[in-house]
């Protein structure tokens, strides 16, 4: 019968530990307490513990950067998904197309980190800041990439369509320009998206410093 290593629990503990923070990588800025209820029960109530999180651009100046960064949001949702949607009929040798789709995994985030976009300055617990901030400008990140890799490969294709004989390739139609046409503006509006983002300055302060 072979011997358990003393520090194995050790490692048990702190490896689930590890699996734990992934997944709830907020839980240390939280702290639950008992309290009494208002008949006397005893119940459990979450206090923020974390460090706070504000904008220190000018009230007007952080208004118009949330203003448009919302406006982005949404040019970029419709210019991505009238892409998809309005991609032409012969889908053979357009490898393009399935780069541009999975493109609408991280729009969705940045659909969601836009809802909650704080329109006035206030303290931030710093999962909203993250989830609402930086997830905008961190998805705009990606979306662009994957724009930017749709749009390279659109015009490799027709470059090879121009110059050699594609099985299944079809002549260039108004469709394709306007597929152009719409990943251009959402390239350009996830570029100001991450520009904007890139404009608001934060300060983090001890969690004393502010009771809300």
């Amino acid at each position: 019968m072979s011997e358990q290593k003393p520090d194995s629990g050790k490692n048990s503990e702190e490896k689930s530990r590890k699996i734990i923070g992934r997944r709830y990588r907020y839980t240390d800025d939280y702290q639950i307490v008992s309290a009494l209820g208002p008949n006397g029960s005893r119940e459990k109530r979450m206090f923020y513990t974390g460090r706070w999180i504000r904008p220190v651009n000018e009230a007007e100046e952080y208004e118009t950067l949330i203003r448009w960064l919302r406006i982005l949001t949404v040019a970029a949702v419709l210019a991505v998904f009238g892409a998809v949607g309005l991609h032409p009929a012969a889908m053979t040798h357009r490898w393009y197309l399935p780069v541009l789709t999975i493109g609408l995994f991280p729009l969705f985030y940045q659909g969601m980190g836009a809802v909650r976009l704080p329109t006035k300055r206030s303290y931030m617990e710093r999962q909203r800041y993250e989830k609402s901030i930086v997830r905008v400008g961190h998805s705009a990140v990606a979306v662009l990439l994957l724009c930017c890799i749709s749009a390279l490969g659109c015009v490799i294709y027709w470059i090879l369509a121009s110059t050699t004989e594609l099985e299944g390739s079809e002549p260039y139609s108004l469709r394709d320009g306007v597929f152009a046409v719409l990943l251009i503006l959402a390239m350009l509006s996830e570029r100001m998206s991450y520009r904007f983002f890139r404009k608001i300055q934060t300060d983090t302060y001890d969690n004393d410093a502010y009771h809300p």
